[in-house]
This record gives C-alpha cells, sequence and structure tokens, in this order.
C-alpha cells in the first residue's frame, strides 16, 4: 500500500521554520481578511507557538507538506482554551489558524482528497491525540465573508455557532458539538 501524498509535521523552533513561515502566502492581496490571516501567520505563529509562557496553553503547530515536492501546502495551529458558559467551565480547543497556501486552493491531492481537508483532518487528530482529552468542543473563528472555510469547517462537524465576538463582529465562532467523555482515557 502506498503512503499519501503529504506529509505532516510539527513545527520545529529552527531558524529554517521560521523562515518557511515567514515566506507563507495564502492571501489575495485584495481581500483584508485574507492578508490578516497570511500576516498572522508570516509575522507572528511562529513566536505564538514558541513562546515559553504559553506552555499551559499546549500550542501545537503542524505543517503540511506536498511529499514528492517538500512544498509546504498549509499550514494548521491550536491551544488549549477555557469556554465559559454561567458557572461552568469547558475545557475546549481553539483553532488558531487553518490556513492553506495560495496555489494549493480549491486544488486535490492526485488520491482525490482536498488539500484543505487534509489540513483540517491533520489538526483535528492531533487535538484527538492531546492528554489529557481536550476535543470535546473544538472552536473555530472565521470571517462571515469567508465562506469556503465556513464550509470546510462544515465538512468537518462545526456545526454549532456561538454569538460573534463583541469586539469582531464580522467573525462567527463555529463550534463542534459536545462529544461527552471518552471511555479508556
Amino acid at each position: 500500500m502506498s503512503s499519501a501524498p503529504w506529509l505532516v509535521r510539527l513545527a520545529r523552533a529552527t531558524r529554517r521554520d521560521r523562515l518557511l513561515l515567514a515566506g507563507f502566502v495564502c492571501a489575495d492581496p485584495l481581500v483584508p481578511w485574507q492578508v490578516e490571516v497570511e500576516s498572522f501567520v508570516r509575522e507572528q505563529l511562529f513566536d505564538w507557538r514558541f513562546d515559553p509562557h504559553a506552555r499551559g496553553q499546549d500550542p501545537r503547530l503542524l505543517l503540511v507538506f506536498e511529499r514528492r515536492s517538500r512544498t509546504l501546502v498549509g499550514v494548521a495551529a491550536h491551544e488549549r482554551i477555557t469556554l465559559v458558559a454561567r458557572t461552568t467551565f469547558i475545557p475546549a480547543t481553539q483553532l488558531e489558524v487553518i490556513a492553506v497556501a495560495h496555489v494549493w486552493q480549491g486544488r486535490r491531492f492526485k488520491s482525490g482528497v482536498r488539500a484543505s481537508d487534509v489540513v483540517m483532518s491533520a489538526v483535528l487528530s492531533d487535538v484527538r491525540a492531546r492528554v489529557p482529552p481536550r476535543d470535546a468542543r473544538v472552536l473555530a473563528v472565521v470571517h462571515e465573508e469567508n465562506v469556503r472555510s465556513i464550509e470546510l469547517c462544515r465538512r468537518h462537524g462545526f456545526v454549532e455557532e456561538l454569538s460573534r465576538p463583541v469586539d469582531l463582529p464580522q467573525y462567527r465562532r463555529l463550534i463542534t458539538r459536545h462529544v461527552g467523555t471518552r471511555r479508556g482515557r
């Protein structure tokens, strides 16, 4: 059986990975919310991941490559958060960023799998593997005009919507259904 045409790995605290992110292109320069995501990936994501003060949030940064050429297809990052509902505290995960390189947007691997689905599946698999478990609720914040990302989230189980952030009313907060406590963990 052949291996997948993509490769997923954790980012490393190396100059090479910093430069890889600094050169990442995922935005149409005429779309402000896309430029915002690209700027975050290029200028802040590496430091966000490797900030020693962020260890409590267990930040994770994944890089997805096309296996044969080793070109960067996408990046995904997540961290532990606590949702508060009145007096209830709910452990959860926030997807910090999901970004697909501009040249890979709308494309599929030769296997037929969408590049965006590979990036999202990689990050959700990483979330499920965290100990202690924190995949009962996964949250994504997406610009209301980012129809492709909203559809990507829906395909991967983000089916409920929380109230919009007060300071960012043009963004939607999508969340997975509560999956309950899993046995054996």
